[in-house]
């Protein structure tokens, strides 16, 4: 009967973390030395489709139509590391200006659903982009959105989206079953 609650509660500090992260950026000072801890998304919000689960299909072909590569973290399952298959949804698209659209859900909250899109710091704003998610969930999928956040990153967070970005690569490379590129590098003497 209890056996929800410490999950849970899990979910819910890892949910809280997981959105201050997203949206909300390290400040630091404009000094050139100083480097930001973390970047937030462009534009986040949520969205509620009142019992019904919007349609992957349609969150796929919508990001396909915008110039995205679409990658269900949740269908690739086991062939990506770490495994998302204990996500409801987290489906993940880039396009070649280095941008990401990610639309997820928790298993444990239903009805709650969250998108994201990032661009390569500094933040390159799309209002057209942004306009169009906004009103892709509330008017295609039905859903009313809520908890609207907007970000402007640094230049120096640069390299931390970099980051960020390699690893969603790697994602579209292991559900493609390519494996991923080695960090090790290759000796001198073993080129010769």
């Amino acid at each position: 009967m209890k056996k929800w609650i410490v999950p849970g509660a899990i979910t819910t500090f890892a949910v809280i973390g997981l959105v201050l992260i997203i949206v909300r950026p390290d400040t630091t000072p404009d000094d050139a030395d100083s480097q930001p801890t973390s970047f937030g998304a462009d534009l986040a919000f949520s969205f509620d489709c009142k019992g019904t689960a919007p349609s992957q299909q349609s969150i796929e072909q919508f990001m396909e139509t915008k110039g995205f590569r679409v990658l269900d973290k949740v269908g690739a399952g086991k062939k990506l590391t770490p495994d998302f298959s204990w996500m409801k949804m987290d489906i993940v698209g880039v396009d070649s200006a280095h941008r990401q659209i990610t639309f997820k859900a928790f298993a444990d909250q239903p009805d709650d659903y969250h998108v994201s899109l990032y661009s390569e710091p500094p933040t390159q704003r799309s209002k057209d982009l942004e306009d169009a998610l906004q009103g892709f969930t509330q008017k295609t999928l039905g859903c009313k959105n809520g908890k609207v956040a907007h970000v402007d990153n640094p230049a120096g967070a640069k390299d931390l989206y970099d980051k960020s970005f390699s690893m969603t690569e790697g994602w579209f490379q292991q559900a493609a079953g390519i494996p991923a590129a080695s960090t090790v590098a290759t000796p001198a003497s073993a080129t010769k």
